[in-house]
């Protein structure tokens, strides 16, 4: 096995092998070393595993990065592994910890990796650990040299050898599964992702950890009704884990429970925040905060609460962003989702004059000087600013002025392609991939909207341009609201109402409630097809279903 180790890595490690053999030193980051030591996550019954360490400390830390790293927090298990590793330089499984923990790693992190890295193949080539702890090398491995579906190939086949060690099933799963189809249904390798993780709950069905990996793997599935009893077992289990709480958040709203949904993502934002109290890092090094609270933001905004949900936003898009700390994970959700979550939410409520408050939202330029060269997010800032010029034209009835800033809008598309190859160097490609996607169904949005406002005879080329949005607007993913956040489906039926058909319209904003369940947009437009439809006491019981909403 070392052999084909040092095979499957002889081009990554190439250059760096010419090098003497990094110290322990090497592996932890300048930004953990002098900070607290770290406490053991609020998991109970984490996962067990003999780890090879002449020091019990060092085992527990290995141990607790294992149920951090399973439990979604990567950086808090990076730091239990360094610390066994200060305890045990030459403990096998901490190494392949900080190479897990570090598979998607910041910039200026992958030094810190590759050391990890490197230390990892001589402890192999020494023997060192057992043949299960150099099995989980060579799989880790095969991933960073052939890629996700081999690395699950090679966990199956090591959890035959070792039937007994449920990781390797988890492992097996996270790295094998392959999503939805556009219709919504599973791959196949993702039923049997999750058909393998749910044998393993019938057996332990409180283990939180099983209970995570089952739930994450889920998270961007069409209809999540049948789990949100698990996603609530799972914070009785845990509840003082933070991304316990925001996955909880998620099944909450994604099931229409949109009141639970902001307790949960509020309960997880007070968690990470004392945790960077007790730490001394900040929103930069603690991208969950970031991601509860916008999702917190954008979950008021849905049950309508937009008042508290700007308040929210407002509160994000000012915490500062240090120059060299631009291209962190914390750094670029700031700047990318949290810069613009306040205009984003205007642009979902869409009333007279949002347009041109959304506008006053966005990142001052000049603000935004010293981030040049750092980071891509602008082109995301001047999209969103020509679709919300060109609305502002539309409210003021002037339908050429809002064609010519689309055309200026296409143009913009056109030329932040030319820039994907530099975000993907710059380590912003999610960020980049989900800001295109964002102002691809803005521009059809508007076009669909410019339809709508010009003549009757035209009116036909609406539906095209809303359908277009529609079908580009995915479920939500990683966890994390969509980048435009209101759902098309609104835009569609405002189509057929403008047609004057009133019963598609229904149909589409009651299918809409599948994906959507208690959007006040999409229930307050339901309502007004229900009376334009004759339908008063079908619209009377939305009505009462709206004061619901609102009032929990």
């Amino acid at each position: 096995m070392r052999f084909l180790l040092a095979a499957l890595l002889s081009v990554t490690l190439a250059a760096a092998a010419e090098d003497p053999l990094p110290g322990v030193a090497a592996v932890v980051s300048e930004r953990i070393k002098d900070l607290p030591e770290p406490t053991s996550p609020a998991i109970p019954e984490g996962l067990k595993m003999a780890i090879t360490t002449e020091e019990p400390k060092a085992q527990q830390h290995v141990l607790d990065g294992l149920n951090n790293l399973h439990g979604g927090w990567d950086l808090e298990a990076y730091r239990h592994f360094c610390a066994a590793l200060e305890l045990d330089p030459d403990c096998l499984m901490a190494h392949w910890g900080v190479v897990m923990s570090l598979l998607d790693p910041e910039p200026d992190m992958v030094e810190h990796r590759t050391a990890a890295l490197r230390r990892m193949l001589k402890l192999v080539e020494d023997e060192a650990g057992t043949e299960l702890e150099r099995s989980y090398a060579y799989a880790v491995a095969v991933f960073l040299e052939k890629g996700a579906v081999a690395a699950a190939d090679a966990f199956r086949k090591i959890a035959e050898k070792f039937p007994n060690d449920p990781q390797l099933k988890l492992l097996h799963a996270a790295f094998g599964r392959s999503g939805y189809n556009a219709d919504g249904t599973a791959n196949v390798d993702q039923e049997k992702a999750e058909a393998a993780i749910n044998e393993l709950l019938v057996r332990s069905p409180d283990q939180p950890l099983y209970l995570s990996a089952y739930l994450t793997i889920r998270a961007e599935a069409p209809d999540l009704r049948g789990d949100l009893a698990r996603a609530r077992h799972l914070c009785e289990l845990a509840p003082g884990y933070a991304p316990f709480l925001h996955l909880l958040g998620h099944y909450e709203l994604r099931n229409g429970n949109i009141a639970q949904a902001v307790g949960a993502f509020a309960r997880a934002g007070e968690i990470y925040r004392k945790w960077m109290n007790d730490t001394g890092l900040d929103h930069t090094d603690c991208p969950g905060w970031v991601k509860s609270e916008c999702y917190r933001a954008v979950s008021l905004a849905i049950k309508g609460d937009y008042a508290n949900a700007l308040a929210v936003a407002d509160s994000v898009a000012a915490i500062d962003v240090p120059v060299e700390r631009t291209r962190s994970e914390g750094g670029q959700l700031l700047l990318w989702e949290g810069r613009t979550l306040a205009t984003r939410i205007l642009m979902r409520r869409a009333g007279k004059g949002d347009a041109a408050r959304a506008i006053a939202k966005l990142p001052d330029p000049a603000s935004q000087k010293k981030f040049a060269k750092r980071t891509m997010s602008i082109w995301l800032y001047q999209g969103l600013a020509f679709v919300l010029e060109a609305r502002k034209a539309l409210e003021a009835g002037n339908l050429e002025e809002a064609r010519k800033i689309g055309d200026a809008l296409t143009l913009h598309g056109e030329e932040m392609v030319k820039t994907r190859e530099t975000a993907n160097a710059g380590g912003e490609r999610s960020a980049w991939l989900r800001a295109f996607t964002t102002l691809e169904i803005s521009a059809s949005e508007l076009r669909g909207l410019m339809a709508l406002a010009g003549p009757k005879a035209d009116i036909g080329s609406a539906f095209n341009w809303f359908r277009a949005a529609l079908d580009r607007q995915k479920p939500a993913s990683l966890l994390m609201p969509p980048g435009t956040l209101l759902p098309m489906e609104a835009r569609l039926s405002e189509y057929y109402l403008a047609k004057g058909d009133a019963k598609a319209a229904v149909d589409t904003l009651y299918e809409a409630q599948g994906w959507h369940t208690n959007d006040l947009e999409i229930l307050s437009r339901l309502e007004t097809a229900l009376k334009k439809n004759n339908l008063p006491e079908q619209a009377a019981e939305i009505a009462a279903q709206i004061e619901q909403v609102k009032s929990d």
